[in-house]
């Protein structure tokens, strides 16, 4: 089989934070180099992609990267969003008086300001750890009727009775897709939430026939309950060997700890790179 597309996602796959290996770095370019287009598919915002784009050469070669777990498809070469499915005014309200009432903190990332999350607390630690990752200004909504804008994606964050209590009620009422995710150490539970038809699988489906690219030919590789859908829907899933156990279970293939470079090898094997 001759694949001609490889889906990554970024952190505990590609990357830890923007910190990548050599071996990747040098494997993932040399499958751009014959022509395999690398499309980078992560939960991430579009500000927290630019660094490991241009280390990857994906901006260079001029490769769509897939955010917000499937949310924003965004061309960094025309500085211009493709496409994307956001949460809506009422929805984001909504949720705002959902972690409320259910007593849990929640991050909200703005559609209309790139540099702005909202927030219904400043102290917790996810919020301080989101703040300072994502390079967001925090602003923190009393009154959540008086917010005029939609949502990316929402990171919700607490005490686990609590944060189950929040996705059981949020499930009657939308359906949503909601990640598991744990962003910070010693956290009880973190979710991640996007909007429905919001997933990598449906993102980089829309990439694929727009390149005219099957199934059969798309490598996907990843470690998370958000790589989920796009390793069964890829011809080739690759599950790290840090994944939980269900994503190895519907996966084709493992490879290495993806701080041994686990991407490199799998591309080594499924393109017979020669290995220096």
């Amino acid at each position: 089989m001759e694949y001609k597309l490889i889906a990554l996602d970024l952190d505990g796959t590609t990357a830890r934070r923007n910190r990548i290996s050599n071996q990747n770095i040098t494997a993932i370019k040399w499958a751009m180099a014959k022509r395999v287009k690398v499309i980078i598919a992560t939960g991430r915002s579009i500000g927290a992609l630019r660094k490991v784009a241009k280390k990857l050469g994906v901006i260079e070669k001029k490769m769509p990267i897939i955010a917000f777990n499937g949310g924003v498809i965004y061309d960094f070469a025309k500085e211009k969003i493709l496409q994307q499915t956001v949460f809506s005014n009422a929805e984001l309200i909504n949720v705002f008086n959902m972690v409320n009432e259910c007593k849990v903190q929640l991050w909200a990332y703005s559609v209309d300001n790139e540099h702005l999350a909202y927030v219904n607390t400043k102290h917790s630690l996810m919020v301080k750890w989101m703040s300072f990752h994502t390079k967001r200004k925090r602003k923190l909504i009393h009154n959540p009727s008086t917010l005029q804008d939609r949502a990316y994606k929402f990171v919700v964050s607490g005490k686990k009775e609590n944060v189950l209590n929040f996705k059981t009620k949020i499930l009657v009422k939308y359906e949503f897709n909601i990640f598991d995710w744990s962003y910070l150490p010693n956290q009880s539970l973190n979710l991640e939430i996007s909007p429905k038809g919001s997933d990598k699988k449906d993102a980089l489906e829309y990439l694929a026939q727009i390149y005219n690219i099957q199934p059969s030919e798309v490598i996907a590789m990843g470690d998370g309950s958000n790589d989920y859908e796009m390793l069964k829907w890829a011809g080739v899933g690759i599950a790290m060997e840090n994944a939980k156990d269900h994503l190895k279970n519907i996966s084709d293939d493992t490879t290495a700890y993806y701080r041994r470079s686990g991407v490199a090898k799998a591309i080594n094997k499924y393109f017979k790179k020669p290995e220096l």
